[in-house]
């Protein structure tokens, strides 16, 4: 099936927002609407091929982000047409009997993406786009998503009706991905819901491939959705990175003393055998007792953005040896007091979000290294 016109190609320049993204197509820099507000760190770095399609006339934006070119790959933007796929492609393969098929279906107060019978059975189905996948694993979703949690626990009391039955299907934008888990990383809630309703609710992995010409066709309509990886997420247990911009500046850093940072991006990596997510909270916030060698810079930094790792390993010190490879340079003996490091804050002169290799080794640990 066609899932979008490449009516021109560029290379991203920048994403304003969640759903502008400014495009150079031949020198003339371009505003195209991102149908896809999802955070996409994976997708979008600048200089990435991007394809455009033509938007609707009364529109303010004269172009929509069709699809990204990444690992030799066209990746759909459109997560609104994977309902599309659904209808045309999916839904006719896993129910070859399935009758008054009706989209956007309204169950009290409640809308499910697809309502049918197939056979005798009332078929009540949700629909999610899955664009993240990296190293043969796809997770859904990329940001925190209160709506897909709610959604599959209304799936769940449907489905409690025997004469019921509750799908749930993620389209996942990749020919060669090897199985899908729920993204714990970014929303453990939602992890932990998959897990607790799969006995009444049906997940289905299905891989697409998707050309450049915006020609789409199915993959595989089995590929593996693990919902049983989710204890660290139970359990609040994991490691993390605390990425902070600064100024140039001088602070100090408890027993330390006077340090001096220079201006740029640093990461600094800790780990939370439980309550992970209160630990990353705490430092987040800018105002508290100080006491880790991070409170005291975090009070400097001008931007702060977290990255859980949720896991049931003990990663943090591997993970802190791999990022001095990547780093421009480390603070000697920040944060590591209770270990051998040499230390567990590192230097990048750039956004390391720019950055391919940290990219790399963060979803190298959030995709395989976390679950063995």
């Amino acid at each position: 099936m066609k899932i979008f016109t490449p009516d021109a190609r560029g290379s991203l320049v920048s994403r304003p927002n969640r759903f502008i993204v400014m495009v150079d197509v031949n020198g003339e820099i371009v505003r195209a609407h991102c149908p896809n507000p999802g955070r996409l760190i994976e997708l979008m770095n600048p200089g990435r091929t991007m394809i455009l399609e033509k938007g609707r006339p009364e529109r303010k934006t004269q172009w929509t982000l069709a699809a990204a070119i990444y690992n030799g790959q066209a990746v759909s933007m459109y997560s609104a047409r994977a309902n599309q796929v659904a209808g045309e492609l999916i839904i006719p393969a896993l129910f070859p009997d399935a009758r008054e098929i009706k989209a956007e279906y309204k169950w009290g107060s409640s809308r499910f993406d697809w309502h049918l019978y197939n056979g005798d059975r009332e078929i009540f189905l949700e629909v999610k786009a899955c664009t993240l996948i990296e190293e043969g694993v796809a997770m859904f979703p990329d940001a925190p998503s209160i709506r897909a949690s709610r959604h599959i626990e209304e799936l769940a009391e449907i489905a409690e009706d025997e004469n019921r039955e509750a799908h749930v299907v993620f389209v996942i934008m990749n020919p060669d991905t090897k199985a899908f888990i729920p993204n714990l990383h970014t929303d453990p809630v939602f992890a932990r819901t998959m897990k607790s309703c799969s006995d009444r609710v049906s997940f289905h992995g299905v891989s697409c491939s998707c050309t450049e010409e915006g020609d789409l066709t199915l993959s595989n309509l089995d590929v593996p959705v693990l919902t049983d990886v989710s204890g660290a997420a139970e359990k609040d247990s994991g490691i993390y990175m605390i990425m902070m911009e600064t100024e140039e500046c001088r602070v100090e850093i408890g027993a330390l003393g006077e340090m001096d940072f220079k201006a740029g991006w640093y990461i600094y990596t800790g780990s939370a055998m439980k309550n992970l997510s209160s630990r990353v909270k705490r430092h987040l916030a800018k105002r508290k007792n100080k006491r880790w060698h991070i409170d005291y810079l975090r009070e400097k930094a001008l931007k702060v953005k977290d990255f859980p790792i949720y896991t049931e390993k003990a990663l943090e010190c591997t993970l802190a040896s791999d990022l001095s490879e990547i780093a421009e340079d480390s603070v000697e003996s920040f944060g590591c007091s209770d270990c051998d490091c040499s230390s567990h804050l590192f230097y990048f002169s750039e956004n390391p979000l720019q950055n391919r290799e940290f990219l790399n080794l963060l979803f190298h640990y959030r995709h395989t290294l976390a679950f063995g």
